[in-house]
């Protein structure tokens, strides 16, 4: 007797959540929410906004969860006296509250050209809009004003931190739109003069208006990362937390079996030949090089950094990064 895939596989579950496909679907990153309650966002040690929101923080300070009773100390806010406690004991008793502090979340979500290739499950701009998905409807769940910058070839869309599940779903409509200008053709006309926005734009421009206290979750697949793009990261870390989520295709890092393939760019079609021994020890050794760069600079700024396989199902790597936040 056989058994059933919902047996032999534990996660099989997750297949219905996330289709393999070239393009994104809506209506699916917005069905990702009844997945997104099994994540579990990890508090964060310390924070640095001193606007009002939903979480405690370590200061003491007028709140709306109350710490402690105890005796009154000269310099007190006599509107925390506890009148009550005060008259019982006949010795004036002060309340001490938690103070809550806000915790928004932003997340850049890379929707450019490059992102826009899979060569087994998914391509790599649909895996990084099921991950924007993902911590968007977490981060709501958990309390905390979602935002998001999303990068396109030749403009981005910038979305403030709110708590509303309309924006949420703003937000994803907006990144089911851009994905959607991938598959489409490009007019050379007007797109060869065109300056095509870069990774060092989008950061340059959190640098300027990201709050400190922020999550910052960067998903991309980092392929224009340069040395440039350290001050404004660094500038980013100092007063914020940021993760960078590098989703990555398995053909990049490693060659097929030595054959003759057939590639398209969606345009005009070639040939990947892994005949040569030479081209593909050359092509392996550029692999390696760029991917210990790229882990280099987040190691030295202490960055946290989570590879995402396109090529598989992106829940579980997603739960690690959400779970390790602040660490």
């Amino acid at each position: 007797m056989m058994k059933s895939n919902a047996i032999t596989d534990p996660q099989h579950y997750l297949h219905g959540f996330f289709v393999p496909s070239a393009i994104t679907d809506e209506h699916q990153l917005t069905q990702l929410r009844l997945l997104a309650k099994r994540l579990r966002l990890a508090s964060l040690p310390q924070l640095n906004s001193l606007l009002a929101g939903s979480h405690m923080s370590r200061q003491k300070g007028r709140g709306l969860d109350l710490d402690q009773l105890r005796i009154y100390q000269p310099g007190d806010d006599i509107r925390s006296i506890d009148w009550r406690v005060t008259a019982r004991t006949q010795k004036p008793h002060t309340r001490v509250y938690k103070e809550e502090r806000e915790r928004p979340v932003m997340i850049l979500c890379d929707q450019r050209s490059p992102m826009f290739f899979g060569s087994q499950r998914s391509f790599k701009s649909v895996v990084a809009a099921q991950c924007t998905a993902l911590i968007a409807w977490a981060a709501l769940d958990h309390g905390d004003r979602v935002g998001a910058v999303i990068m396109g070839d030749h403009k981005e869309a910038d979305f403030r931190p709110k708590q509303r599940t309309s924006h949420v779903l703003n937000i994803l409509k907006n990144i089911n739109e851009f994905n959607k200008q991938l598959a489409q053709p490009a007019d050379n006309t007007s797109q060869t003069t065109d300056i095509k926005l870069s990774l060092s734009d989008s950061l340059s421009h959190l640098k300027r208006s990201l709050k400190p206290g922020t999550t910052l979750y960067i998903i991309s697949d980092f392929f224009d990362l340069s040395e440039h793009d350290k001050s404004a990261l660094f500038a980013l870390k100092r007063h914020n937390h940021v993760v960078a989520l590098q989703v990555f295709d398995p053909l990049e890092r490693t060659a097929p079996p030595s054959g003759l393939y057939a590639v398209t760019d969606g345009k005009g079609q070639g040939f990947l030949d892994t005949q040569n021994n030479q081209a593909m020890q050359s092509y392996s050794q550029a692999v390696s090089a760029f991917q210990q760069g790229i882990e280099n600079t987040f190691k030295s700024l202490g960055i946290g950094h989570q590879q995402i396989n396109a090529g598989e199902i992106p829940f579980a790597a997603i739960k690690l990064a959400l779970e390790q936040r602040g660490r």
